[in-house]
């Protein structure tokens, strides 16, 4: 570690010299070379100057140098034979010395001190010409930074300068800045470059354009090209030979071999490769010449004496890729060499397994749904680009496979597919999905899932049905559920069965209306469900109706029937659970509007409604608005989508407020509490006004300062975030702890817009920490970071793992890290 100058300063005075007659240098021999302007330094490193007169003056030099191991900045401080230089005599200097009197003490020493410590003596002119002599010393030995000054420190870091690692001019005045303790404006360039020349001249430094300077060491390239005792054995050693083997071929012992070994070492100098790759072989298995050549780009002569003199380290090369800073190309070689590659998660993966390459292109090739014809090709000619194994070659029939087992895509529309990471989704979105199938016996289109569940398919990142469909069967078992032509789906029964069960319930029916409450109800297209019908089941069909033969139904049946009826809604599941215990074929008779009607019943989609209600939405707006007071209990009934619709509609008109998760505040407890709709209206238009951002939440408004004096109620966030949901102009999106708004009246709108606009805001790129900071501290957006870097990947934005920075997209990416290259 470099010291300050401050510590160093006494080296490069030639009046330190004189401190050498505490060693009994004389005074006559010091003036002497004073006058030359020798200075410590000189004979510390025997500079050129020193070499040039020690022939002439042997006797003297090598007394001086003897002297230095003891000489040092304590012997400096205190030495009074500095005095010397300011004319002081040796009478008045030997008598400091026979007192013991040091020259730091004549700082701070008073006459009177002065007689008390020589023995009351009149010495009064003695005293003051010591004084004197001491004023002037201070002058003599003030710092000054000369041009040896700069050598010194300059060659004490160049001395210290690893192989092959270049410093520039512009940091040789940092260090001197540090080390002389002056402004960086006031270093002497051209002393740093005058050193350089000089350096670089006597080959003690080597210069590189764009790179600067570094020190020369000897390379094994110039060893072997140089004669030296022992050169054969060490050949002999780096091609691998034991000591042994070269005793045995030269007729001598081993022991003898291995004493001439030693001997040779220890002459050699330090080399270069030995220095520079010391860590890096010693921390990885190189058990192949080819293998570190090709990467280092070295002779095999430096492998060989690496393997030599150092000891392999036990981990595979294959780690330097995470640990060491390695080219392009020095990358390329290790993972060609081991039939790797890096994957788009950043590992090292291996070329035989064949899943995972077919994975690591569909991230690239694969982010829109392509086909197998299109993926074939596309891949294909990248393996012929990169000449890679020709078994990784694919095949329609192989895609068809393995795009079936990988966990890492998705089936569209038309069996093309997508790259889509199912191991990525949420534990609790996959628990929503599997509420979602807790439906009633029946023949379903996904897409009533689908267009049922906008937040949820948001989250997931879901295009069509067609995907939740592929997604459902490729992750998801539900017991009785069997997913069947991709988009539809089956609950515990067949879809024979299941239209044959319809055609009981509903008839007489006309085809029309039949295909009208099928799509409704289940979602099943009506185009194919028209041909379904005249194909197969035109026994059932008779001008253009559905007719079917009831079975008879006693009046006493209907009578008891009547007696269980005990509400005015049932799923027709639970119809028909309530009847089947009292009554045999009770389904056949009973689950139809020709028995119903009598029973003041009527079918109404998936429930058995009483007709004091023209509509299930009907039913469930009048239940929620009954009392003050409304709680979602997630019966199988509040899962439907009739009453998801009501709620929603109520919740819409702001005639019932969420104030907790499944608990409401109807008007009529709003209004008794003196909260009129036309105030909650004032109210989430005077939030959305506030708001001066294309997206907002809550919680940003109220970072903002906004206040109103609704507030003033003291409701929890979600009851004021849930008023201004209510906006017409505003287009929302749920998280797990928020709600984002939008008053862009956009198609879609995602997770992925507010990461583009925060983006937007900071740049064409953000560092991915800053970015998920703002999400949570400005806005409230509590998203884990693996959902956000889905999302990111899902898009046209682009996530560097390495840089933990997200980019406007990946050629802005690339635009800036080879801006930074050059």
């Amino acid at each position: 570690m470099l010291q300050q100058w401050s510590q160093f300063h006494y080296l490069f005075n030639p009046y330190t010299l004189y401190c050498l007659q505490e060693f009994g240098i004389s005074q006559n021999n010091i003036e002497k070379l004073v006058a030359e302007e020798f200075v410590i330094n000189d004979f510390l490193t025997v500079s050129d100057k020193v070499a040039q007169i020690q022939a002439k003056k042997k006797a003297l030099i090598q007394k001086i140098i003897d002297t230095l191991p003891a000489f040092n900045e304590g012997v400096y401080e205190q030495s009074v034979y500095k005095l010397s230089a300011a004319g002081l005599s040796s009478v008045n200097i030997q008598l400091l010395v026979d007192h013991d009197i040091t020259y730091s003490q004549l700082a701070s020493m008073t006459y009177d001190v002065f007689l008390e410590r020589i023995g009351r003596k009149n010495k009064k002119a003695s005293f003051e010409r010591i004084k004197e002599a001491y004023t002037a010393c201070e002058k003599l030995f003030q710092l000054d930074i000369s041009e040896k000054v700069y050598n010194f420190y300059l060659r004490q870091f160049c001395d210290q300068l690893a192989p092959r690692h270049y410093v520039t001019i512009d940091e040789l005045c940092d260090v001197l800045s540090t080390c002389l303790a002056l402004p960086k404006g006031e270093i002497d360039v051209p002393c740093i470059e005058q050193f350089l020349k000089k350096k670089t001249a006597e080959n003690y430094l080597t210069y590189a354009p764009h790179f600067g300077f570094a020190k020369n060491y000897k390379t094994v390239k110039t060893i072997l090209a140089s004669d030296f005792n022992g050169k054969d054995i060490l050949i002999r050693r780096m091609n691998g030979e034991t000591l042994k083997e070269i005793g045995d071929s030269l007729g001598v012992s081993r022991e003898w071999i291995r004493q001439k070994e030693a001997k040779m070492l220890s002459r050699l100098p330090e080399i270069e490769e030995l220095i520079y790759y010391k860590d890096i072989f010693e921390a990885y298995n190189w058990n192949d010449e080819q293998l570190f050549s090709s990467v280092y780009d070295e002779s095999p002569e430096v492998y060989q004496l690496l393997d030599f003199r150092l000891k392999r380290g036990n981990t595979s090369v294959l780690e330097a890729l995470g640990e060491l800073t390695l080219t392009d190309a020095q990358q390329s070689s290790i993972l060609a060499y081991f039939d790797c590659y890096i994957n788009y998660e950043q590992q090292v993966m291996s070329y035989n397994n064949k899943m995972t390459f077919f994975e690591h292109l569909m991230f690239h090739l694969g982010q829109t749904a392509v086909s197998n014809e299109e993926f074939i090709e596309v891949a294909n000619t990248y393996i012929a680009e990169y000449q890679l194994n020709p078994s990784l070659v694919f095949t329609e029939r192989s895609v068809l496979g393995i795009a079936d087992r990988s966990r890492k895509n998705i089936r569209t529309k038309s069996n093309s597919f997508r790259f889509y990471d199912t191991t990525k989704i949420d534990p609790e979105e996959f628990h929503q999905l599997k509420e979602l199938l807790d439906l009633d016996p029946g023949v379903y289109n996904m897409s009533k899932l689908f267009k049922e569940n906008e937040a949820l398919m948001d989250d997931l990142n879901i295009d069509s049905e067609y995907e939740l469909h592929n997604l459902y069967k490729k992750c998801i078992e539900v017991e009785g559920v069997t997913f069947t032509r991709m988009p539809e789906f089956s609950v515990q029964t067949t879809k024979d069965n299941f239209l044959k069960n319809l055609f009981y319930e509903l008839a007489p029916i006309t085809i029309e209306e039949f295909l009208a409450y099928v799509e409704a109800n289940y979602g099943l297209r009506q185009d194919s469900l028209y041909s379904l019908l005249y194909n197969d089941y035109l026994e059932f069909i008779d001008n253009n109706e559905i007719k079917v033969d009831y079975g008879e139904v006693s009046e006493e049946e209907y009578t008891l029937v009547g007696s269980l009826l005990k509400h005015d809604i049932y799923t027709v599941q639970e119809f028909i659970t309530l009847g089947s215990e009292h009554i045999e074929n009770f389904k056949e008779k009973f689950v139809n509007n020709h028995a119903l009607m009598k029973l003041n019943y009527n079918l109404k989609g998936l429930f058995v409604l009483h007709h004091a209600y023209v509509s299930v939405d009907q039913y469930f707006k009048q239940l929620i608005l009954k009392d003050e007071l409304f709680k979602n209990s997630r019966t199988h009934h509040f899962k439907t989508h009739h009453f998801l619709t009501a709620l929603y509609d109520l919740e819409k008109s702001l005639d019932v407020i969420k104030i907790a998760p499944d608990v409401y505040l109807t008007n009529r407890k709003l209004q008794d509490a003196g909260i009129t709709k036309a105030e909650l209206v004032a109210y989430r238009n005077a939030a959305v006004e506030f708001a001066k951002v294309p997206h907002f939440t809550y919680h940003y408004l109220k970072n903002e300062g906004f206040e109103h004096e609704i507030e003033d109620y003291g409701f929890d966030a979600i009851f004021y975030e849930r008023i201004i949901w209510s906006h017409p102009q505003l287009r929302s999106l749920h998280t797990r702890k928020c709600t984002i708004f939008t008053k862009k009246q956009a198609q879609e709108f995602t997770l992925k817009d507010i990461i583009e606009w925060l983006l937007i805001q900071n740049g064409e790129q953000l560092d991915f920490e800053v970015l998920q900071n703002s999400m949570q501290n400005e806005f409230g957006i509590d998203v884990k970071k693996e959902k956000v870097i889905y999302v990111i990947q899902n898009s046209t934005l682009y996530y560097s793992k390495e840089m933990n920075t997200v980019y406007r997209s990946k050629e802005t990416f690339y635009e800036t890290i080879y801006s930074k290259k050059g």
